[in-house]
């Protein structure tokens, strides 16, 4: 080297050496959200993840059949987070879930819709009625995001004088988003007419008949469904949604509320709008048989019944007299507070030593009623009453012990004496069976061969009266060269509340795959049960007086991967 050479630094910055990273190096799929999160029955439609999709090829797992996902293995530039869905011309309207998966990892599952009514996406600017945007009529489902702190949206309907305008919100309670929003109707000038926050959760919907010919505006703001210190108007890329404003038929409830699989008759359906072709209609039991479908294509929602394992009754006008309506155990009734104060009253025979269970579903099946449940004697004697079983949960469970022969008294109200036409309930009387449940901390487990052994935790709730059989729990649907061996939960023993399943693969092992754990009695093998695992990461947890239950599916995944 000559003496007049110079040494020149190299720069490389850290972005262009993150680049090559990322360019080199295999990414599992990871999403925290789709946008939009929904479409329309037979369409096909473009969406994005926040994330990432992952080191092509990537595989989608869905929950049901009918969607058809397409993720391009070399995508354009600037487009490498969108994929397409096709949803099938027959297609179940509901909801779906999604996760992508890759020889890396898969992604945490997540939620979306399919409707009937036509799409169409939000447009900015539209934060006030001089920039609303015109909504298409008489249906339409907007999929839009409040997408910053201080964000509003406004939308534009023409109405006529006497026309039923339905406004529905679906954003924290099915899809996820962390946000409590908030509807209104504005007039022309401005004025509000009418304002809700709380309908579903914390989902609002607005029903609202024009006193005159006008154009209306819907406008939607939203607070964190977290609440913090702040006071104003909340908003991130996260708080999507989709609002379906119509004024053709809607349904909120169906009398009854559930559905038995052996009576398998029409129910009655009750909303807004609706023709006489559609009083009333048969639910379709969906795959699970724990569900069954209500859904029409002049429908612009859909409704999701719980299968009863009696037939179900309605409540008659007996029900407002003193003595009540006459009850057979054991027996499902659907019924209704349909006035302020109003007490619902029903009797029935029962047997010295008959162990019974009272159920009362209402605010679990995204009604208002706050459930007040009293038992009497045949002389008016109280025997046992029940408000809220756990702090915040607002409906009512007891299990009772029959003392004499003779007959009983059942009264249901609304604990703060409100009533109307959603103060529906279902109320359950059935003979007192001990049963358990099985839970996960995580929705889905990964296993490297040639590492440790994958334990995974089990939980196991002997819910009251205690569960005191042994339980067999275990893997099931294993790939070849996987092992697991059951382990049996047994009362008073290290086993009785919690396990581990310990997993183990052979070197050549490599999967992705739905993950089943399933618990069956020793003693009873009908009792069985599949573990459910909170999925994380679609909204946080809520601590206020109205709280959503933790949402729990039987989804968990498995990968197994080379080291």
């Amino acid at each position: 080297m000559s003496s007049t050479a110079r040494i020149v630094p190299v720069v490389i910055s850290m972005s262009f050496v993150l680049s090559l990273l990322t360019q080199t190096v295999a990414a599992p799929p990871s999403v925290n959200y789709l946008t939009p999160a929904g479409g329309q029955v037979g369409q096909k439609v473009e969406v994005t993840v926040d994330k990432t999709l992952g080191t092509a090829p990537v595989s989608v797992w869905m929950s049901g059949p009918g969607l058809t996902v397409e993720i391009p293995e070399k995508p354009a530039k600037g487009k490498e987070k969108q994929f397409s869905i096709q949803i099938d011309a027959a297609a179940k309207p509901g909801l779906y879930w999604l996760r992508f998966h890759n020889a890396e990892g898969a992604s945490e599952i997540r939620p979306f819709l399919v409707g009937t009514q036509p799409e169409q996406a939000e447009a900015e600017p539209n934060d006030d009625l001089s920039h609303a945007q015109k909504s298409q009529q008489p249906s339409v489902t907007i999929n839009g995001v409040l997408s910053k702190g201080g964000d509003v949206d406004t939308y534009q309907v023409s109405l006529k004088k006497g026309e039923t305008l339905v406004a529905s919100m679906i954003a924290n309670e099915q899809i996820g988003s962390p946000m409590d929003s908030v509807l209104q109707i504005l007039n022309h000038r401005g004025t509000v007419l009418s304002q809700i926050d709380d309908t579903l959760w914390y989902d609002p919907r607005i029903v609202f008949t024009a006193l005159e010919e006008g154009t209306y505006y819907i406008r939607t703001f939203a607070f964190p469904a977290d609440a913090n210190s702040s006071i104003a108007y909340s908003g991130s890329a996260a708080y999507i949604y989709r609002l379906t404003l119509t004024t053709g038929p809607f349904v909120d409830h169906s009398l009854p509320l559930a559905f038995h699989t052996a009576t398998a008759k029409p129910v009655a359906l009750e909303g807004w709008n609706l023709p006489d072709n559609l009083k009333t209609l048969q639910p379709v039991a969906e795959g699970n048989q724990n569900t069954a479908l209500l859904s029409h294509p002049q429908l612009a929602n859909w409704l999701t019944l719980p299968v009863s394992p009696t037939p179900v009754i309605l409540e008659s006008n007996e029900s407002q007299q003193e003595k009540g309506q006459a009850l057979t155990v054991p027996t499902t009734v659907t019924g209704k507070i349909a006035e302020p104060e109003e007490i619902d009253v029903y009797h029935f025979p029962a047997k010295k030593g008959e162990k019974l269970s009272f159920r009362v579903d209402s605010h679990a099946l995204g009604y208002p009623l706050d459930a007040h449940l009293k038992l009497l004697d045949a002389t008016g004697k109280l025997l046992k009453e029940i408000d809220d079983p756990v702090r915040n949960h607002f409906d009512a469970r007891m299990d009772y012990a029959i003392p004499a022969d003779g007959e009983y008294r059942l009264q249901v109200t609304d604990r703060f004496q409100h009533g109307g036409a959603r103060y529906v309930y279902l109320l359950s009387i059935l003979p007192t069976e001990a049963d358990f449940a099985l839970t996960t901390p995580e929705e889905q487990y990964t296993l490297t061969t040639g590492g440790k052994p994958l334990e995974i935790e089990v939980t196991i709730d002997r819910q009251s009266p205690r569960f005191s059989d042994d339980i067999e729990i275990s893997l099931v649907g294993l790939p070849v060269g996987v092992t697991c061996a059951p382990v049996v939960s047994k009362v008073k023993e290290k086993t009785e509340k919690s396990l581990k399943l310990k997993l183990e693969a052979k070197p050549d092992v490599v999967f992705q795959g739905p993950l089943v754990i399933q618990g069956v009695s020793v003693k009873d093998k009908t009792k069985t049960h599949t573990a459910t695992a909170v999925i994380k990461g679609i909204s946080p947890k809520r601590n206020t007086p109205r709280p959503k239950p933790d949402l729990e599916l039987p989804y968990l995944w498995l990968t197994i991967k080379k080291k």
